[in-house]
């Protein structure tokens, strides 16, 4: 520099040059700069001294056994079909291969990460003893990591992260004293930490996160100078210790979805390094210290669904005002939203959603010009939403939905680029905003279930960028716009239970995107337009619950992705077109309370995936089409109350082991109850009642172990109920009434102690009640009447507490027979039999034998004791003519003697009608009856008697 001023500069260019390279040496010697810097002029020219330049030393070339070593790790982890294998196996020298570097000819480094490295790791690797760094992260290698690896003395670095690595990490890692990062997340390690390892270490970097690793965590691993920490995602459990705070270095921490509990300790101001801190969805508890507010470099903190996380947002937080991301949905957090907030001006992401926060929204919050992101929803959070929000212009997502929130949607909101508007399930009122359709960017709106009113706005058509709108359960009226043939980009449309009436616009048939269509519960008429079938990627189509009449389009056959149909009461009528067989992706399809005729389709064969077929309370007519034996898939099939007829085939029951829910009462269906039912171990619910079904319950019956609720009533069904069927330990509800059944009540139905209904009534059913019906403590209805059953009743059915219906005796048919219980019955039995004990207590036809012959030996019994009565009755008389006479005598005779007693001051008293002195009585003497009675009966004119 010095040089080329000399010959082309002049003296101030010189000085610059002269600056600029003091500057340069004051990194080398401050002493040489401060030469140059005093003396910045050279006025003398000098002659350039030739400096000879150094020969370059040849770098070592490798020994063959470090070149093996790495051939090795080439032939087992497939590197003919590595991403970048430029130089392998073909250079002479292995240290210009791709990913490798050498020092004094011997491998430092090996770095081939993303790769395509497939296989396992060669222990051959142990034979780079100057190995530092083993970079060989998301690559599909599997296998363990070798414990010979700790032979590696040498090697500080190992990124093995987003393979297929498995095992635990060797306890054998404990001799390398140099060991600072390992990164092992998401891969299939387990295990635990070896404590010798850590103890060993001088670890910088740990991650192992989104693996299978347990244990607790090391009280150790808190004295190893970590920049890194990241256990996020495993199954590690234990406390957060307050050691933490020694972690003085660390940047990046990452604890969630762990079982870690604790509270969080007040000495997190000392990680005054961390810029990330996770902690979502653990089992911490206890509030936010105050100190967090002093780890001002926090630029990701997230405490969301740490459900035991209380108390309220701590006022210190406002101090990190770098922090980008705050969430803390779904945690106990209450109070209100601090205002305070707003002095996070970097803030992007704020995530406060279903906690118990209240109060309001604070209107300081639209200061926030770079938040991205605002989650309130499902908050008791309260009032309007502030007007100042629109001058939040880097919102894109507004969600305030399921919150107390009123008043109506500011129009200032128009100014801002919303991507997302989520204001459902709130008390906004008013009318549905047009001007909403200037948010030009939103591809999501939700003002489903709110009280606002009005009609579909036609101007949203022009929000051509929507993908979901949500408008259901809401007070909107009026029609469908057709002009909302022109969100192209719709994905999902729900309008229903709403006010909406008219007709369905066939041009929103043009929504090729369109997805989801729910237009179910409103007053929505008319027929399906033909266009429907050009919806090509449609999934859903729901129009239940509406005044839609006409019949099914054939074109809906075209549309291939249709996985759900739904015209459940509707007025839809005529047949099913056979084209509905071409919906191969059928998972569900409703047309139950319908006006649906004819058959069903033999092209239904085709629809192997469905789940749900529901045809019931119809006027479908026929047989079941023996092609619906490739319903592989069928789970649910609802027939009832239609017109079916013919047998249900055993090909069908055959195919049909995984149907659950069988529902065909009420229908015309004949012939006998296959045995095939009894092997379909998965049915749940099977109603056959009022059909013309006969034959016997299925020996194997008891192989049901899942069904629920079975009911039979009304049906040609004869036999016995089979031994099996107590083996049924989840069956709840039995109705076998009216019926053919014969046999008697097992006394092994006891067993079914989960048992709330037992209907077996109007049937053959003999013998008596069991002892051990009285163990179905959960019985609620008993139904045993019109059958011949006889004996006594069990008086232990006082413990049937839940029972609420209870008919065991009478008949509802005139003149048919009845069961025969021994009268009385217990004065114990529940109170719902009260209707038993009437028909017991109450005088038939064959009780009159019986009075015939009770009513003479009464009569005779009867005069008998009015012979004895008249006898007693004259004795009586005669005792008390005589006892009259005494007391008469003994009257006079003590007024004779108190008449001489009358000047005496004290009592007389009176023993065998004669006056005596007290003194003279004794201490033990007692009136006799007739004294007592002539004392009572006489005036004693004062004197004491």
């Amino acid at each position: 520099a010095q040089s080329r001023s000399m010959h082309t500069h002049s003296m101030r260019s010189r000085r610059a040059a002269a600056l600029a390279c003091a500057a340069v040496m004051l990194v080398l010697s401050p002493a040489a700069a401060q030469i140059v810097i005093s003396n910045p002029v050279v006025s003398t020219p000098t002659i350039p001294i030739p400096v000879p330049v150094p020969t370059p030393t040849p770098e070592p070339m490798p020994s063959v056994q470090t070149c093996d070593a790495l051939r090795a790790l080439f032939d087992a982890t497939g590197g003919v079909y590595w991403m970048n294998k430029t130089g392998w196996l073909s250079s002479a020298s292995c240290c210009t291969w791709h990913g490798v570097r050498c020092m004094a000819g011997e491998v430092t480094r090996i770095d081939l990460a993303y790769n395509g490295l497939a296989g396992t790791l060669p222990a051959a690797l142990k034979k780079l003893p100057y190995l530092s760094d083993l970079v060989l992260d998301h690559n599909s290698i599997s296998g363990t990591v070798s414990p010979q690896y700790n032979e590696l003395v040498l090697l500080k670095n190992i990124y093995l992260g987003g393979t297929y690595i498995s095992g635990t990490i060797p306890h054998e890692f404990s001799t390398l004293d140099k060991h600072e990062l390992l990164d092992l997340g998401v891969t299939a390690l387990s295990g635990t930490l070896p404590e010798e390892w850590i103890r060993a270490a001088r670890l910088k970097h740990l991650n192992v996160g989104l693996t299978s690793l347990s244990g607790t965590l090391p009280r150790r691993l808190y004295k190893n100078p970590l920049d890194y920490l990241n256990f996020g995602r495993t199954a590690v459990s234990g406390t957060i210790m307050d050691d933490l705070g020694k972690l003085d270095q660390l940047d990046h921490f990452y604890l969630e979805h762990t079982q870690i509990s604790g509270t969080l300790t007040r000495e997190l101001h000392e990680l005054s390094r961390l810029y990330d801190l996770d902690l979502e969805s653990t089992i911490i508890s206890g509030t936010i210290p105050e100190t967090a507010g002093f780890m001002t470099r926090l630029d990701y903190l997230h405490f969301g669904k740490c459900k035991h996380i209380s108390g309220t947002i701590p006022p210190s937080l406002v101090n990190l005002t770098r922090i980008d991301y705050f969430d803390l949905e779904q945690t106990r957090i209450s109070g209100f939203i601090p205002p305070e907030l707003s002095e996070m001006r970097g803030i992007d992401f704020l995530y406060l959603e279903e906690t118990q926060l209240s109060g309001t929204l604070p209107k300081a919050l639209s200061n926030l010009h770079q938040l991205d992101i605002l989650y309130v929803d499902d908050t008791h959070v309260s009032g309007t939403i502030p007007p100042q929000f629109g001058l939040m212009f880097g919102l894109d997502f507004l969600y305030v939905g399921g919150t107390p929130i009123s008043g109506t949607i500011p129009s200032e909101l128009q100014d801002l680029e919303l991507d997302s508007l989520h204001i459902g399930r709130t008390k906004l009122s008013g009318t549905l905003p047009a001007q909403l359709a200037k948010l030009d960017a939103l591809d999501y709106v939700n003002l489903g279930r709110t009280m606002m009113t009005g009609t579909l706005p036609a101007q949203f058509g022009k929000l051509k960028n929507l993908d979901y709108l949500y408008l259901d359960g809401s007070q909107i009226s009026g029609t469908v716009p057709r002009e909302w043939e022109m969100l192209v980009e719709l994905d999902i449309l729900c309008l229903n239970t709403t006010r909406l009436s008219g007709t369905f616009p066939a041009e929103l048939a043009k929504l090729r995107r369109l997805d989801f269509l729910y237009i179910e519960e409103n007053s929505l008429s008319g027929t399906l337009p033909p266009e429907i079938g050009n919806l090509e990627v449609v999934d859903f189509l729901s129009f239940d619950n509406t005044l839609m009449s006409g019949t099914i389009p054939p074109s809906i056959g075209k549309l291939e992705r249709l996985k759900d149909l739904d015209l459940d009461y509707t007025r839809i009528s005529g047949t099913i077109p056979k084209e509905l067989g071409d919906c191969t992706m059928f998972y569900e399809l409703d047309l139950d309370s319908s006006f649906v005729s004819g058959t069903v389709p033999p092209s239904f064969g085709q629809l192997e995936d469905i789940f749900d077929l529901e045809m019931d309370t119809t006027f479908l007519s026929g047989t079941l089409p023996p092609q619906m034996r490739d319903m592989k898939r069928l789970s649910l099939l609802t027939l009832f109350d239609s017109r079916l007829s013919g047998t249900i085939a055993e090909t069908l029951l055959d195919k049909w082991d995984g149907v659950k829910t069988l529902l065909l009462e009420k229908t015309r269906l004949s012939g006998t109850l296959s045995p095939m039912f009894g092997t379909m171990e998965d049915m749940e619910l099977l109603k056959l009642s009022d059909t013309g079904i006969s034959g016997t319950l299925p020996p194997k019956m008891g192989e049901m172990t899942d069904l629920v609720d079975f009911s039979m009533i009304g049906t040609s069904l004869s036999g016995t109920v089979p031994d099996s069927v107590p083996r049924m330990d989840r069956l709840r509800h039995i109705f076998l009434g009216k019926s053919g059944l014969s046999g008697t009540v097992s006394a092994a139905l006891g067993h079914m102690t989960k048992l709330k209904t037992l209907s077996m009534h109007s049937s053959m059913i003999s013998g008596t009640v069991p002892q051990t019906l009285t163990k179905l403590t959960r019985l609620s209805q008993l139904a045993l009447f019109g059958n011949k059953l006889s004996g006594s009743i069990p008086i232990d059915f006082v413990k049937l507490k839940e029972l609420d219906e209870c008919a065991i005796a009478g008949t509802t048919t005139p003149g048919a027979h009845d069961n025969s219980f021994d009268c009385p019955l217990p004065m114990v039995l529940p109170a719902a039999c009260s209707a038993a004990r009437a028909v017991c207590e109450a005088p038939g036809a064959s009780n009159l034998a019986l009075i015939g012959i009770i009513a003479p030996m009464a009569i005779i019994i009867l005069v008998l004791l009015g012979v004895v009565a008249f006898q007693l009755n004259k004795r009586h008389q005669a005792r008390k003519s005589k006892l009259l006479k005494e007391v008469t005598t003994t009257s006079q005779t003590v007024m004779s003697d108190l008449n001489k007693k009358k000047s005496t001051n004290g009592p007389t008293v009176v023993v065998d009608g004669k006056a005596m002195d007290p003194e003279g009585a004794g201490p033990d003497f007692s009136l006799n009856d007739a004294a007592v009675a002539a004392a009572g009966s006489c005036k004693t004119n004062g004197n004491k008697a």
